[in-house]
């Protein structure tokens, strides 16, 4: 498998993260008497697939590495520990986004419960996060390629099965809230383990099988197969699960249900498919599109620090500045503004991480020890 047949990957992930973007607007600019309107289902909707892909291709390109490096890992040396190291970045990176202040004497003497409710909840980051690190150590432990798929899809299946009796437990009856919330949506927790994991063991398995067929030289056939059996399983989960939503009463909170995650996953596969063929046939997209998708990590945090970070005038941020309350073209315009600058930011974080080999890791570690001591000092 060559780079260029694998550009696919980068494409889904890059178009993930821009919609992600628009996700993150809305939630947080948009009028809030505008979320009562029919439109604004099918874009909620539309938004809810983002994680989901995330998720999903974060399993399918981990998977992808590993397999490729399957005997370097196993040696515990360096290419073990730079990708534990890339786990634990994207861990760290996903408590960071939500410390209470950057000042180690203010998260000790002014950081209310609600704060740190916040830090402790578990968003897309430490999702996947922990996802990767699961697969990651069974990966190496377990030498036979079948045995660890099967273990990866019981996995899954044990982590969407359940999830509707899971959401209905208090957990912090029995575990602490820092654990409780990687089980099921306490407080702030969008993105817990039942069933967001799932979709990663999903991925997962899906690469395996695009290993094979690729092996075979039959990777068109794979694609074939996930794109009819993504648009099948869509095609009947959604008007099932709405049917039993709504004219049955079965159950009012979609996020757990079996038919919302196996509509989802249908949609995800067909999303991967459209990717494959367009590479396929017109070839590698552009950079503008292919970079956010490498440098996802680093747009989704900057992305975030342009919405949130007291930069403008009165010491307010943008979302502080218009806290839902502006129509959805505004907010489209607001989102595009983000992505013309996340666009070349991912461009030069790329150039020079490729153009030279140390860079990227030097360039994280500075920033890490440089943000410490200021986060130690003020």
């Amino acid at each position: 498998m060559t780079k260029g047949r694998l550009s696919f990957i980068d494409l889904m992930r890059g178009i993930a993260m821009l919609v992600m973007i628009e996700v993150h607007v809305v939630n947080s600019m948009m009028d809030y008497s505008l979320r009562s309107t029919g439109w604004f289902q099918i874009v909620n909707f539309i938004n809810g697939l983002v994680a989901p892909s995330f998720i999903f291709i974060s399993g399918f390109s981990f998977m992808l590495m590993a397999q490729a490096k399957l005997s370097l890992l196993r040696q515990l040396k360096y290419d073990f520990f730079k990708q534990s190291g890339r786990i634990l970045l994207i861990w760290f990176a996903g408590y960071m986004l939500h410390i209470p202040f950057f000042s180690l004497d203010k998260c000790l003497n002014q950081a209310t419960r609600e704060h740190w409710m916040k830090f402790f909840s578990i968003d897309v980051l430490q999702c996947i996060a922990l996802g990767l690190l699961i697969i990651f150590l069974l990966r190496i432990i377990i030498k036979s390629d079948r045995i660890f798929v099967a273990i990866i899809a019981i996995l899954g299946l044990a982590a969407v099965l359940p999830a509707h009796y899971v959401y209905t437990i208090d957990l912090e009856r029995f575990l602490p809230f820092y654990l409780a919330a990687y089980l099921s949506p306490v407080h702030f927790t969008i993105f817990p383990v039942f069933p967001y994991f799932g979709f990663m063991s999903c991925g997962v398995i899906s690469a395996w099988l695009f290993i094979k067929s690729a092996e075979e030289e039959n990777e068109p056939a794979f694609m074939k197969r996930a794109l009819v059996a993504g648009a099948t399983a869509a095609m009947v989960s959604l008007p099932l699960m709405f049917y039993l939503k709504d004219r049955v009463g079965l159950f009012t909170d979609v996020r757990p249900s079996i038919l919302f995650f196996t509509a989802r996953l249908g949609i995800v596969y067909v999303l991967l498919a459209a990717c494959y063929y367009y590479c396929r046939f017109r070839g590698e997209p552009s950079s503008i599109i292919l970079n956010p998708g490498r440098e996802s990590l680093a747009v989704y945090l900057m992305h975030l620090q342009v919405l949130h970070r007291k930069i403008l005038p009165g010491g307010r941020s943008l979302i502080t500045m218009y806290p839902n309350v502006l129509g959805f073209g505004a907010c489209l315009l607001v989102t595009s503004g983000i992505i013309l600058l996340m666009i070349p930011m991912a461009m030069i974080w790329n150039y020079w991480k490729t153009r030279y080999k140390y860079f990227g890791r030097i360039a994280v570690f500075t920033i890490i020890a440089a943000g410490a001591l200021i986060f130690v000092l003020i």
